[in-house]
């Protein structure tokens, strides 16, 4: 790989993924100061635009490199002019249309359909005639590539604005409201921070699974969207936003809900998720959907879901992060289907190439560690609790496996919500093994017999 296509990817990971999203509402106590610099955010696809004396080339955050658009031959003439050596500056590439705000969606379609209608807008310098641009000053960098770029009418810096903090209210309203541009993104002279301010997102996901909390309730609820296919795509989970009563009440639904899963998700704690039914519609909101990170493309793993084997791996596709998720409601008006929980909620804000799918391979099998089965006769009715801890033999070859798993079920038909299940996971045997022994120092009580 070449040292452009290290940087093309160094830079939108470091860089541009340690950008920190807020909202609107969050202007007034995040940006302070008699200065702050302002440019628009584009809708587009990450690029840096590399010359080096004799031709330009763009290269996106995967290392792609692309030499056949119209406006490249115009930057390469732009910069001889001006007896440039070789340059390196960070852009985004975009369709160049006023009457409409530029959808990444469509720079994809444009660039293999009519390439003639794209442009890009430059926002940093690495580096000018083979020195590193180390001008600290963001709006003398603003000046530089208008400078460089003067006398080109095919490519624009982006927009860019000083003024004091309590003036960003006013732009974002002009420039994010009223004309619907992507957001803004603030700087500060004195300050490394670097500010994105974006509407906020509304998704309608499917609940596929919750945690508990330690008192009969939910902690977080795991989410998915819809394929045109009806398999689903986990795009991540939350507690966030969720009343103390809608804890339990979700507790008492979903825990009637519970299903089979060879599948395994965790929360921050580590513990496993329950999957469910996918009946519920839940309305969320997000400050931003990343497609990358420190360590690369984010994958979303795909389910396929069956009423009687419930929830399995099927493949990993490039999918997204969600950045400060929170639950707003059930919507009631909604059903799980490929309408009402597509997968297009996501795709129509952010390019997830869909042909990058990692299938299922073939893994080894698990190995079974430790199993039990208790009964307990009750007012006529027999309980049963069954425990059972494995190695996966799956961790080495897959990431999104643990190398041992403990299941613990509790079925007590007497019960309003009968059958009750605890998964927990572990990279250590010994952990494990330790979960599992606790499990039944507190559950087997007198009266239960080993029957298995």
């Amino acid at each position: 790989m070449s040292d452009i296509q290290q940087k093309a990817i160094h830079y939108k990971r470091k860089v541009t993924g340690s950008f920190m999203a807020i909202t609107q509402d969050d202007i007034s106590s995040k940006i302070t100061g008699e200065t702050v610099y302002i440019t628009t955010k584009i809708d587009g696809e990450f690029n840096l635009l590399y010359f080096d004396g004799k031709e330009s080339v763009l290269v996106n955050s995967s290392g792609k490199i692309k030499e056949d658009l119209p406006f490249l031959k115009s930057a390469s003439k732009s910069l001889k002019d001006q007896k440039v050596k070789s340059l390196t500056v960070v852009c985004e590439l975009h369709l160049n249309t006023k009457d409409h705000r530029s959808r990444v969606s469509e720079v994809m379609s444009a660039l293999s359909k009519k390439k003639d209608s794209l442009t890009i807008s430059p926002f940093d310098i690495l580096d000018l005639d083979g020195d590193e641009y180390a001008e600290n000053d963001y709006e003398k960098t603003i000046e530089k590539l208008t400078e460089l770029f003067s006398n080109n009418d095919a490519i624009n810096p982006v927009e860019f604005q000083s003024t004091s903090s309590s003036g960003v209210k006013e732009i974002y309203e002009e420039i994010v409201t009223n004309n619907g541009a992507e957001g803004l993104v603030v700087r500060f002279p004195d300050m490394p921070i670097v500010y994105k301010i974006k509407p906020l997102h509304t998704l309608d996901a499917a609940v596929i699974g919750f945690t508990e909390g330690s008192d009969n309730n939910v902690r977080d609820l795991l989410f998915a969207l819809q394929k045109d296919d009806g398999t689903f795509v986990q795009i991540g989970r939350t507690g966030n936003g969720l009343s103390v009563d809608e804890q339990h009440s979700f507790y008492k639904s979903l825990s009637k809900d519970i299903v089979e899963s060879s599948y395994i998700e965790t929360d921050g704690r580590r513990v496993a998720f329950q999957m469910v039914k996918p009946t519920l519609v839940a309305e969320i909101t997000v400050n931003e959907l990343l497609t990358e990170n420190s360590k690369g493309i984010i994958k979303n793993h795909v389910l396929a879901y069956d009423e009687k084997t419930g929830y399995s791996f099927s493949a990993s596709v490039d999918g997204v992060s969600l950045i400060h998720p929170v639950f707003k409601r059930i919507r009631d008006d909604k059903q799980v289907n490929d309408h009402d929980v597509r997968l297009s909620q996501v795709t129509d804000i952010v390019y997830l190439d869909p042909k990058k799918a990692d299938k299922g391979k073939e893994l080894s099998k698990s190995e079974i560690l430790f199993r039990a089965v208790y009964t307990k006769a009750s007012k006529g009715k027999t309980n049963v609790q069954k425990f059972i801890a494995w190695k996966t033999n799956k961790e080495k070859s897959d990431e999104g496996y643990p190398a041992f798993v403990m299941n613990y079920s509790n079925f007590s038909p007497t019960r309003k919500a009968p059958l009750k299940k605890d998964v927990r996971i572990s990279n250590s045997k010994k952990q494990i093994m330790d979960l599992l022994n606790g499990f039944m120092e507190k559950n087997i009580k007198k009266g239960w017999e080993k029957v298995s």
